[in-house]
């Protein structure tokens, strides 16, 4: 029997696509945290571990829109099991050890798994009515990012013990799972929404292009999302050169792999404890306050984060992480809601997703490339002064009610 003709409520559907997206990624955040100091064991020079960490965004720059009419037509149940497929095998390449080339290749197939997965969740947020969607969408990526943040203590933990591919190996048995998860869910009426309209791609990104609030939001969602790019590439090197060289519970086999991991688990974390509290925030204060508490916090947080070391640099962090949680998803939450009211809203959705994915495909790709040129610190500090440019911009402007 087909489950989608036994709808589910909405936090439950959201929880459960959550929970598939969450263990599909396992194996794409296992690479934030141990690629870095794995890339020369691997035969890979350091430069391109900003083209492999950027290469599944820059497939999404055509896969979001791609997917996003696939979703369209088919309806979220094929697409959706599909891609977590799509995701388990991408892992499996990720420790095959067979060269630069087929990871690569891995890399650009889980950019066209994400686009799926990311779709669906988004979806599965429209049932949550035009209210509800900030809280939705906090539990959505709470869940994704409780999968990340297992992914990179967990992997980065074996790695230390066993080494890189047993890290691989411990990430792709668990992300398995994703497959019967999605299999099981039913997908409502209001998830659905297959459009027979003929209309090609170009003319719903000329859709969402053609309102001055329509472009600013994917100005603030790419300038976010490079923001984070850079960071979250970087934060094991920068982590790395700020400690120095040391053994940190070495008795235990806990070293630098770990601690790199805990750092960005600190990030990820901050979506599982406060995305929905944020997302029910910005239902109840309003999006564009939460907008500009968020940026604010996340500032002043950074300036501290590149000026300390020690206790201080994490209690920054954690603060800078907890508000680049909240940024992204009140912003996922306005484009999830500006999408309903468009003539095709997956079309829309893959569009912002695309605007989204160019900044978090250029992060890396800066970092490795600027970074030689300038401090890590500094280029965190330009990013993040644009980012607050643009949020305060759009604000400001919404405030106005200009269109």
């Amino acid at each position: 029997m087909n489950p989608s003709i036994h709808p589910q409520k909405p936090q439950r559907l959201v929880f459960i696509v959550g929970l598939s997206i969450g263990l599909s990624i396992l194996g794409d955040s296992f690479l934030y945290g141990n690629l870095p100091i794995e890339a020369e064991n691997l035969g890979i020079a350091l430069p391109l571990v900003g083209v492999l960490l950027s290469a599944n965004r820059l497939v999404r720059l055509i896969s979001n829109t791609w997917a996003s009419s696939l979703y369209e037509k088919l309806g979220p149940r094929k697409p959706f099991i599909a891609a977590t497929v799509v995701g388990l095998l991408s892992t499996a390449l990720y420790g095959a050890g067979w060269g630069f080339t087929v990871f690569l290749l891995a890399r650009m197939a889980w950019g066209i798994a994400w686009s799926a997965l990311r779709q669906g969740g988004y979806q599965a947020v429209w049932t949550a009515g035009q209210y509800g969607k900030g809280r939705m969408m906090g539990l959505l990526w709470g869940m994704i990012r409780l999968g990340s943040a297992f992914s990179v203590v967990f992997g980065g933990y074996l790695r230390d013990l066993w080494g890189y591919r047993a890290g691989v190996l411990g990430v792709l048995g668990i992300s398995a799972l994703a497959i019967p998860v999605a299999a099981s869910i039913a997908w409502p009426a209001e998830a659905q929404r297959i459009s027979s309209s003929k209309q090609s791609f170009w003319q719903g990104w000329r859709e969402a292009l053609k309102t001055g609030r329509g472009r600013r939001l994917l100005l603030a969602a790419s300038l976010n999302s490079l923001f984070e790019g850079v960071l979250i590439a970087t934060a094991s090197l920068f982590l790395a050169r700020r400690l120095g060289n040391f053994d940190f519970l070495s008795g235990l086999g806990i070293r630098i792999g770990t601690i790199a991991g805990l750092l960005l688990a600190l990030r990820w974390t901050s979506d599982i404890l406060f995305a929905p509290l944020i997302g029910w925030l910005s239902d109840h204060l309003g999006q564009l306050r939460s907008l500009v508490l968020m940026v604010c916090v996340l500032l002043i947080s950074l300036i501290g984060a590149v000026n300390s070391r020690g206790a201080l640099l994490f209690f920054c962090l954690a603060f800078l992480f907890v508000s680049s949680a909240g940024l992204y998803v009140t912003l996922n939450a306005l484009a999830n809601g500006l999408s309903t009211q468009m003539e095709r809203p997956h079309i829309y959705l893959g569009v912002y997703a695309t605007a989204a994915d160019c900044g978090s495909a250029l992060g890396p790709l800066l970092a490795y490339s600027a970074g030689a040129l300038i401090s890590f610190a500094a280029l965190y500090v330009a990013a993040g002064a644009a980012l607050t440019a643009a949020i305060f911009r759009f604000c400001w402007l919404e405030r106005k009610g200009s269109a």
